[in-house]
């Protein structure tokens, strides 16, 4: 009768061990605390007239991946234009042209990159040619801004390189080509 006396102190002094003691943690948490991957994002954007190269625009970033939520890398980068207008309050105003990228990363269960792109870039379309031909006529005197905007996803392996979009600009027929590369950084 003692020794199951004895047996029933030492497992109730016993028990709260056994409730503090570590539990093996699910896979899904496993999966959620594992080290970001630091990747180079390389972007080129080309622009042609037919076979010709008229422009090449690099942008190279370096974002973290990882399996959970991560926020992505966002550029901006531009110059703030002043645009005359005819208001009670106001005469000017500015119009923002130039490139923002928001990129995001993740990676898949078979070691793949998952890129979602969003690309917006504007600029001011050219008036004159090289040659000085008129190219287009500016209405009432102000400047016509080209824009751009494109919302792209790829599955990439670490090192390769796709073509993305291919536009064509409707007033001159010039192509834009997006070219994307993903490098492991170690």
């Amino acid at each position: 009768m003692k020794r199951t006396v004895y047996l029933c102190l030492l497992a109730a002094m016993l028990w709260p061990l056994q409730i503090a003691r570590p539990q093996d943690k699910p896979k899904s948490e496993e999966k959620a605390k594992s080290p970001a991957i630091p990747v180079k994002v390389m972007i080129v954007f080309t622009e042609f007239d037919g076979e010709k190269k008229i422009s090449s625009m690099p942008y190279s970033f370096v974002s973290y991946v990882s399996e959970k939520d991560y926020p992505g890398t966002s550029i901006r980068n531009g110059v703030r234009i002043p645009i005359e207008i005819e208001s009670k309050d106001q005469k000017t105003t500015y119009l923002d042209v130039g490139s923002n990228i928001d990129c995001r990363v993740v990676v898949d269960d078979e070691g793949r990159f998952r890129l979602n792109l969003i690309f917006e870039r504007t600029a001011l379309y050219p008036n004159r040619s090289s040659e000085g031909e008129r190219l287009v006529s500016e209405p009432n005197g102000l400047p016509l801004i080209r824009a751009f905007r494109a919302n792209q996803n790829f599955l990439l392996k670490d090192g390769q390189t796709v073509e993305g979009v291919l536009s064509t600009d409707p007033l001159n027929g010039h192509n834009l080509h997006i070219s994307i590369t993903i490098n492991t950084q170690k």
